[in-house]
């Protein structure tokens, strides 16, 4: 699955083994490893965040 950001394309490949959330990063382990995104909001952070669990 991906999730585009500012024309970006994040790709994850489920499922997801852990989420980590500080201020502006999210950092999150899925199948094929780890990956930390930076985000220009916290509005815009918790909504890929709230994406990352509805595709559990």
């Amino acid at each position: 699955m991906s999730y585009t950001y500012n024309g970006t394309q994040i790709r994850v490949k489920c499922p997801v083994h852990q989420i980590s959330v500080n201020k502006l990063k999210v950092a999150f382990a899925d199948k094929c490893g780890q990956q930390v995104n930076t985000f220009s909001n916290n509005a815009e952070a918790k909504q890929f965040v709230d994406w990352l669990i509805q595709i559990q």
